[in-house]
């Protein structure tokens, strides 16, 4: 029996189990807010009997209670009074609660909920949040934010250059990027520039690492990076630094009643005068709107449009130093959230248009790349009791692509996956997942499927333990297939198979010593086959091929060290990745390429009143850019410091921003062998906002 097909029958013995289990149960559902009238999120809801809930981001809950035991209903949040509930009084469907707001006099949190099962598909496996407010801005685009504690951002040097999320198996294409689920990986290329977004119109962002192509398809294959917005605010933005760097930012909300619609905006311009030709232009605008209640539905749409030109100066031994590339991409999302007797329901729409402009004197020709990108996805949720819920999930896509390079082409595709949460009691839970893709193209099933399992540990020093096991795939690009070279040296291959993955990750996190040193260790096995890799024939033409297998292993260790008694936060992370190729050809047992096998990142940071120091670090091994013997890139060895203060002035809350990047002035610094980065560039922000 193969692997998808256990799955299946797992998954049918669950749909059995969940309609014997079903009772005499009642289900409650509504919304949370405070007293002046906002959604509470991540509120947790609990009965004497064990039973319990939480709301989602938007203060929307739904439960599943014992319709003839239970007599109350517990409503708690640390940043609000607690309420109890008597069960006559929340018999009426999409109940409003709404709770008093407690007073602290501490500086500013952020508390991310656990989104599994009620607010996103992720599974139980090892992740990490980013806060991009609480991440030095020597950068202005997500790029420099995301360069954090394990995620390593492959970066073609200053402002200009390249951004992208590295991935454990070598290939950026192998990360999933998403702007709150919406797909952002280019079906043109695979890849997605993380220097195309301005970092202020984001909250914060979620990786999670290894496969997870059975909740949203191709590319999942190393890991998934999901970007979500910020909620509309008020606040006003400017910076200068090196490198002729200047910018300015700012979003306007208007709220009303049950609304909230903001309007942003951004220009910021480099010089990156470090090289020639490597200037860059950055405009955007976006807008937000939120219904929180229509009918009992959430309704929210973001737009976003983006324009950006920057110089291409190429690599030191091949520049380019009159090439130039211009982007305009623009993202619209949808979506609606309801919760009722019947579970959670979610409808999302998403549409990108990207429009791409590169010339070079050097060709006889310019090129362009026109993409339209068009994403549905239906997801509804439910909890018959507090033991099982099921969530099951339908998409439909259709991408259109106009190149000068790849042609002209259009694919339509579909999917529907299925996603369980099993609690077999308040230490064990055991998630399964399948999913099938379709496109009118290959005209094939590809099913994906994952095994996760989250265990709360009563025995120290184990305080939990994660682990995820499944299967993942890449999707050919339009150019791996359809490329059309004029000048006939490289061409695409229409029989190209998907790219798979095998890959497990385990996460174990340990019980903290004294309530002062916190430690976790994760470990990672992937495995990959069918690889695509560009190859010359007899007659030197290049061409696509499923030609190559590797396999990664990584062993990681973060130690976070938090004396209560002093303003004092260090972390340290160490990770070892153990990679080759496995293919039979004259580079197995190579070293893949752009993969470190060793890395190390250190962060200390110092919270005085209203001002915070942060001196970050990151040292990443020399790894292969060639499998040639001698071609490795040198040590990437970066310190950064950062000191922010904020103060209150009347109802306008003001923060001033310093900083280094590259404070040891290495020059010989560079992520991507032959593109060099500038030395120390330092930076100043000043934002004021409400």
């Amino acid at each position: 029996m193969t692997y998808p097909l256990k799955i299946l029958l797992i998954f049918f013995l669950v749909f059995i189990t969940s309609i014997l289990a079903e009772k005499d149960r009642m289900i409650i559902s509504g919304d949370i807010f405070s007293n002046d009238g906002r959604t509470i999120p991540y509120v947790n809801i609990s009965t004497e009997l064990g039973e319990s809930s939480t709301s989602d981001r938007d203060g929307r809950f739904i439960l599943s209670i014992d319709n003839n035991q239970t007599k109350e209903v517990i409503f708690q949040h640390s940043a609000f009074e607690s309420d109890t509930l008597e069960i006559s009084t929340l018999m009426e469907e999409n109940i409003r609660i709404s709770l008093a707001q407690k007073a602290y006099l501490l500086s500013p949190i952020i508390i991310y909920g656990n989104l599994y099962g009620k607010e996103s598909l992720q599974l139980p496996v090892e992740h990490r949040a980013l806060d991009f407010n609480l991440i030095s801005s020597s950068g202005v685009s997500l790029g420099e934010r995301v360069d954090r504690f394990g995620i390593q951002v492959r970066d073609y040097g200053g402002p200009a250059g390249l951004k992208t999320v590295s991935s454990p198996t070598g290939y950026s294409e192998h990360i999933l990027i998403t702007f709150d689920g919406l797909n952002l990986n280019s079906p043109q290329n695979g890849v997605f520039d993380m220097s195309s977004l301005p970092a202020d119109f984001f909250s914060h962002g979620e990786f999670y690492s290894g496969q997870a192509s059975s909740l949203y398809g191709s590319h999942a294959v190393g890991g998934t990076l999901n970007l979500m917005p910020a909620k509309p605010r008020n606040f006003i933005t400017i910076r200068s630094g090196s490198l002729g760097d200047r910018g300015a930012s700012a979003e306007y909300t208007l709220g009303l009643g049950e609304t909230d619609f903001s309007i942003y905006g951004n220009k910021f311009q480099s010089d990156g005068n470090f090289r020639e030709n490597n200037s860059f232009f950055q405009e955007s605008g976006g807008a937000k709107l939120q219904l929180k209640n229509l009918a009992g539905w959430k309704i929210s749409g973001i737009m976003m449009s983006t324009k950006a030109e920057r110089g291409i100066p190429g690599s030191i031994g091949y520049p380019s130093l009159e090439a130039w590339k211009k982007n305009h991409d623009s993202f619209y999302l949808f979506s609606a959230r309801t919760v009722s007797k019947w579970g959670q329901t979610e409808l999302t729409s998403g549409f990108i248009d990207s429009d791409e402009n590169y010339r070079d004197p050097a060709w006889d020709i310019d090129s362009n790349h026109r993409i339209k990108n068009l994403q549905n996805r239906f997801i509804h949720r439910v909890e018959k009791d507090k033991y099982l819920r099921n969530t099951i999930s339908l998409e439909l896509r259709q991408t259109k692509v106009n190149s000068d390079d790849a042609g002209n082409h259009s694919m339509v595709g579909a999917a529907s996956g299925f996603l369980s949460q099993i609690t077999f009691n308040e230490k064990l839970v055991f998630s399964p997942s399948l999913r099938f893709d379709w496109d009118n193209y290959s005209k094939k099933n590809i099913a994906t499927g994952n095994l996760a399992l989250l265990y709360s540990s009563p025995i120290k020093p184990i305080e939990s333990l994660t682990i995820s096991s499944g299967t993942s795939y890449r999707s050919p690009t339009f150019n791996d297939l359809f490329w059309e070279d004029p000048l006939g040296y490289t061409i695409g291959n229409p029989d190209l198979k998907s790219e798979q993955g095998i890959s497990t990750n385990l996460k174990i996190n340990f019980q903290p010593l004294i309530d002062i040193v916190y430690f976790s260790a994760k470990a990672g096995k992937y495995h990959t086959d069918n690889l695509i890799q560009w190859t010359p024939n007899e007659a030197w033409v290049y061409s696509p091929q499923n030609v190559s297998k590797s396999e990664s292993i990584i062993m990681g260790v973060i130690t976070s060290i938090k004396p209560k008694k002093f303003p004092i936060q260090f972390t340290l992370g160490i990770e070892k990745t153990d990679s080759q190729i496995l293919s039979n050809s004259i580079n197995k047992g190579k070293r893949l390429l752009y993969v470190p096998p060793t890395s190390q990142w250190a962060e200390i940071q110092f919270i005085i009143g209203k001002t915070i120091y942060d001196l970050s670090f990151r040292n990443l091994g020399p790894s292969r850019y060639s499998y040639d013997d001698d071609a490795f890139m040198e040590k990437y060895r970066r310190l950064d410091l950062s000191i922010s203060h904020s103060s209150k002035l009347n109802d306008y809350i003001m923060t001033f921003e310093a900083g280094a990047r590259n404070l040891l002035n290495n020059k010989e610094l560079q992520s991507i062998y032959n593109y060099p980065e500038p030395g120390r560039t330092l930076f100043l922000v000043l934002s004021i906002g409400l």
